[in-house]
């Protein structure tokens, strides 16, 4: 399952992400950040009694993108896992994050056959290094397993594994250097309520080096959190605008998404606005579909107020009726349409005394009790309700 929350700069859609999971943690949830490149969660996690991670250049934390991960009991069919299935799960992940990590360093948008040859013998070879030296698989072990390859295979094959072994070196010895190289010096506490990645050191870093650290923090939650035994947690992706743009990151959170349900995972993607999605690609492109699977995929989408020049495009794709569309343009800052299938409902998040501090840095005034037009909203659970587009109670406008 996943949410979408759309909204331009001082609208409250931070306020509403981190108060509606705060929420839910507190009725049970777990809540995990895959990468807070603001810092905007810190308190939010301490709060919770949770865990902040915080990693970047010059800091002691290293996050090893091949840890196996949290071994579920049950595999997806329902059945006991076995060693076997296990096996092929991590072999599985780690091929992905690899894909993923040379593909945004070399901006390629599939690798060759070739080079998924020779990236599944550096694997291969990887994993005879690191149980020889007794311990987890690094990324470095895959260099030396393809600088090794390359001695013996192919030409095709040991060219291929020259150029994904010096793409790989950029995690030893380029602007990531330090972070993603080793093993993890952090263990991964599934009985913590909340967990979250403070990537805000490596605001200064270049845009490829941003987003290898993004994919890396986010392989290594994944990895820890796509475990059935661990409860029904919630997966906030900061910053989605950037995500989409790059190929790999896109395709590797299309995919995780669709094994969301069967881990018990929520996904929450933060957008400032629905046309974010079209920067994926051209329209008709692999990588536009991909961008729009994201919304199709997601049950609730939220849409907080747009400007004028964002309305046309938010209206088209999520087939805004001409109320809805009005009232996006002059929703007060903490309001929003919430779209459940096809309702939609007027939303006010209402923060207490202490949630204001934590969620909402511009210590916005309290709402008055009524929305724009006059009618009350209908308060439950921290959120305000009205079905503002009709006019009896019970009827809603799809």
């Amino acid at each position: 399952m996943a949410m979408l929350l759309f909204g331009t700069v001082g609208t409250g859609k931070s306020s509403c992400a981190k108060s509606w999971s705060s929420r839910l943690v507190q009725f049970g949830k777990k809540l995990a950040v895959a990468s807070d490149l603001k810092g905007e969660w810190t308190p939010v996690i301490q709060r919770l009694n949770g865990r902040v991670i915080q990693i970047g250049p010059g800091l002691p934390t290293r996050l090893n993108p091949l840890e196996e991960g949290v071994r579920p009991s049950i595999d997806r069919m329902g059945n006991p896992m076995t060693d076997e299935g296990w096996d092929m799960m991590v072999r599985t992940r780690r091929l992905s994050i690899l894909e993923t990590i040379v593909k945004i360093l070399t901006g390629q948008a599939e690798l060759t056959p070739a080079e998924h040859a020779a990236l599944e013998d550096g694997v291969e070879g990887a994993a005879d290094i690191a149980k020889e030296a007794g311990r987890m698989m690094i990324v470095p072990d895959v260099e030396a397993a393809l600088k090794k390859a390359q001695e013996t295979a192919p030409p095709l094959i040991a060219d291929a594994c020259e150029v994904l072994g010096l793409s790989l070196r950029r995690l030893s010895t380029g602007d990531v250097a330090g972070m993603f190289d080793g093993l993890s010096t952090v263990t991964f506490d599934g009985d913590l309520p909340a967990v979250s990645i403070d990537t805000a050191a490596l605001r200064g870093a270049t845009q490829t080096g941003r987003r290898v650290a993004s994919a890396c923090c986010g392989t290594w939650i994944e990895a820890m959190v796509t475990n059935p035994d661990g409860g029904q947690r919630l997966v906030v992706y900061e910053e989605g605008w950037d995500a989409v743009t790059s190929r790999a990151d896109l395709q590797r959170m299309v995919e995780n998404w669709k094994l969301a349900r069967d881990y018990g995972i929520f996904n929450i993607l933060i957008l400032h606005k629905v046309s974010d999605l079209n920067m994926a690609g051209d329209q008709g492109s692999q990588m536009a579909a991909m961008a729009k699977s994201l919304l199709a995929d997601a049950d609730i989408k939220v849409i907080y107020r747009q400007d004028a020049a964002a309305l046309r495009s938010t209206t088209e794709e999520l087939e805004l009726n001409d109320k809805e569309r009005s009232m996006l343009k002059s929703l007060e800052k903490g309001t929003g349409l919430w779209r459940l299938g096809q309702k939609t409902f007027h939303v006010r998040n209402d923060l207490t005394e202490e949630e204001v501090p934590l969620f909402d840095t511009d210590q916005r005034l309290r709402a008055s009790g009524e929305d724009k037009d006059g009618q009350p909203l209908i308060t439950a659970g921290g959120q305000s309700f009205t079905d503002w587009a009709a006019p009896d109670a019970g009827k809603d406008v799809a």
